[in-house]
């Protein structure tokens, strides 16, 4: 019944479109233009209520909700449970929600929003165990985790009409039994799946202490590295600064010594040239001295010899 009031409600506004919409200011010519497959009886009806204030107001806001539905499936007339089924063949197993919704929007020219939420999809599902990526309880949960629950009554990649009793066999007319061996094999699904995800994330964990710890001691070996270079470099500069205090002293030591040797040549020097001024003075004398002894013995030479005479 779902399906056929869907065909129905399709089929009027195709009238509607084609019949209507174009030619709605013009009463009279509508009702003598009646489509050929519609009841000449029922069409007056028809054409009186899309013209009514109350319909027109609706049809307005169903346009509206109609033009905020994001991210449209790519499927065309093809529906969900069709899609479903020939993904079940090719597979060999039931498809999850999120498969179909994946399989229903991917392609050549996606919209931004659908491109990111497909991508997310793909990133949580590498996220998972290996032995939990083709789990379809898993996949519905994080399909739900993306997208948000359903609604109450709903189902959505099922098809028209889907509800969550039909699709997990949960009803009203289960015995207490039948309902509590459901939830214990549900919350067994659960603890299997948190047990997977308990040992990765340890795992994970794991090898990530065991990286934090190489990287601790690389830093460790650097700082001990960079504290030795350090050191050289503060025992290198004690040892310049050494040298240089010892070269400014030698230096100014040679001043001294030179300033004190020119002075002490200075000295000699005076004290040379007042020596041999007094030897030149003896000499001097001496020759002095000399030519006159040499004179007072020529003058008595002189003498003697005017005696003899």
């Amino acid at each position: 019944m779902i399906r056929v009031s869907k065909l129905w409600r399709n089929w009027k506004s195709k009238v509607k479109s084609m019949y209507f919409i174009p030619y709605r200011r013009h009463r009279s010519w509508l009702l003598a233009h009646c489509p050929a497959r519609v009841e000449e009886d029922q069409w007056p009806i028809l054409v009186d209520y899309w013209s009514s204030e109350d319909v027109k107001k609706q049809s307005k806001i169903n346009s509206k909700n109609r033009k905020k539905q994001k991210m449209p499936h790519r499927t065309g007339r093809k529906d969900h449970v069709n899609l479903r089924e020939e993904l079940r063949i090719k597979t060999g197993k039931e498809p999850s929600k999120l498969d179909v919704f994946i399989h229903s929007r991917q392609g050549k020219q996606m919209d931004e929003l659908t491109s990111q939420t497909i991508t997310t999809m793909n990133e949580e599902i590498q996220k998972l165990p290996e032995t939990s990526r083709d789990d379809n309880f898993v996949k519905d949960i994080l399909y739900e985790n993306i997208l948000g629950p359903e609604k109450p009554g709903r189902l959505r990649t099922y098809g028209v009409g889907a509800t969550p009793k039909d699709v997990y066999r949960m009803s009203d007319n289960m015995n207490d039994g039948q309902k509590k061996a459901f939830e214990d094999a549900v919350n067994e699904k659960v603890e299997i799946i948190r047990g997977e995800l308990r040992e990765e994330m340890n795992s994970k964990l794991a090898d990530f202490k065991e990286e934090l710890i190489a990287q601790f001691e690389a830093r460790m070996r650097a700082s001990t590295c960079d504290l030795a270079s350090l050191q050289r470099r503060e025992m290198n500069a004690a040892k310049q600064s050494q040298i240089s205090d010892s070269l400014e002293v030698g230096d100014r030591m040679n001043r001294e010594v030179g300033t004190n040797d020119a002075e002490m040549y200075k000295e000699v020097g005076t004290n040379d040239a007042e020596i041999n001024k007094c030897e030149m003075n003896k000499k001097v004398s001496s020759i002095a001295d000399i030519l006159e002894n040499h004179h007072t013995k020529k003058k008595r030479s002189r003498t003697t010899c005017k005696r003899l005479a």
